[in-house]
């Protein structure tokens, strides 16, 4: 009889010490019951040498580290540039990275393990490696990235010889569960969740961070990676139309118009980046929590990890219309334009109650990620027990 699988081999689409995401939640859960071989996707070496990539932590060679006694992260030595533009340079990268793991893998003695890909780019890797189980893990449409720095050519036939080539796909939304079922008919919803500890620990009498200690409420928030997805017009308009509200923004920065857009709206905010768990004080001071997306067929296919943070700390959302998150209404109120958003804040506001916070809460925790992990698993076992397919 064939054992079962005790280990993981991940290829991440994001390091795992830059802004914590689905991956890292989804693998430090896992590490509880598998060891896990965390993947980092590589640094171009133009990027570092250019300058558009600072600190110690970005180096030309490779790293292995633990996070926890099962989980280990490899950082890949900079690669050359442009491999998501050229077949030929993908191909390389892609038998050099593979090149690399093996490597890694005979010195941490992962003989029996599972392949989980999070960067379409491996389309090859699955028959590289032959492991107990394949699974490719998919959060965005990524042909429909905003500024995707890439060749669709390349990224698409590259994705679908991946989605043909594993035994399981993981999808955060509905929207993605669909497109990529075309593909693979083992593919099952897997929404983002979240992570309750960031709430449970924050002290009722926390108080708040100076730099929103001061800011005039009440206080519309938003949390999360300010990218090109954003309604930058809606947050205008609706900053225009309310000067007595404040909208505060905490996040990274991808956007690099953001700050013309803003110079003459002095009641938007932008706090910068912060810390994972620095983010509870900031979510505590806002009334009301935004997810104000432009809709279009890159976010008709999100579930933003951010509607559970908000609705962990009781909040009421307003949002565009996301697909994914209609099935949250009342907790979640869609907004058609900067007048309707503008309607639905000021309800929000003054219709408030200590039983709507409440069921928001509830809402939260019968979405951790915890509970995500338990599903992961569950699919495994489900697959090991025959019951789904080999595709």
């Amino acid at each position: 009889m064939t054992s079962l699988p005790t280990e993981i081999v991940y290829f991440a689409v994001n390091r795992w010490d830059s802004m914590v995401q689905r991956e890292q939640h989804l693998m430090m859960g896992l590490s509880s019951t598998y060891r896990i071989l965390f993947v980092d996707p590589p640094l171009s070496l133009l990027s570092i040498l250019s300058g558009k990539i600072q600190g110690e932590k970005w180096t030309l060679r490779s790293n292995l580290y633990w996070v926890n006694d099962q989980l280990v992260v490899y950082t890949p030595p900079a690669f050359p540039p442009l491999s998501q533009y050229f077949e030929w340079m993908n191909s390389m990268h892609n038998h050099l990275l593979i090149s690399l793991i093996k490597k890694n893998l005979e010195k941490l003695s992962f003989k029996n393990f599972m392949l989980g890909v999070g960067r379409p780019f491996l389309g090859c890797a699955i028959k590289e490696f032959g492991p107990k189980l394949s699974y490719y893990d998919c959060s965005d449409e990524y042909l429909e990235f905003p500024g995707l720095r890439a060749n669709k050519r390349i990224l698409r036939k590259s994705e679908e010889e991946l989605l043909r080539g594993v035994d399981v796909v993981f999808c955060s939304s509905e929207g993605l569960k669909e497109t990529k079922s075309r593909f693979n008919r083992n593919c099952f919803l897997l929404p983002n969740g979240v992570d309750l500890s960031l709430i449970d620990s924050g002290s009722s009498n926390i108080l708040p961070p100076a730099d929103i200690k001061k800011i005039t409420r009440p206080i519309l928030g938003y949390i999360g990676t300010i990218g090109e997805w954003l309604d930058f017009n809606a947050l205008i308009g609706l900053a225009r139309a309310r000067t007595d509200w404040s909208i505060v923004m905490v996040g990274p920065l991808t956007e690099k118009h953001f700050s013309s857009f803003f110079k003459d709206v002095p009641n938007i905010y932008w706090l910068g980046g912060k810390d994972y768990r620095e983010l509870y004080p900031y979510l505590k001071m806002f009334d009301v929590c935004l997810i104000p997306f432009k809709v279009n067929e890159f976010t008709k296919n999100i579930y933003p990890t951010k509607l559970h943070q908000y609705l962990a700390a009781g909040k009421q959302v307003i949002s565009s219309h996301l697909p994914d998150l209609e099935s949250f209404t009342p907790w979640v109120e869609f907004y058609s334009d900067v007048k309707d958003m503008e309607m639905k804040i000021e309800r929000s506001l003054q219709e408030n109650s200590e039983e709507k916070i409440l069921g928001r809460k509830k809402i939260a925790r019968e979405n951790t990620w915890d509970r995500r992990v338990v599903s992961m698993i569950q699919t495994f076992n489900t697959f090991f027990s025959k019951e789904i397919p080999s595709n």
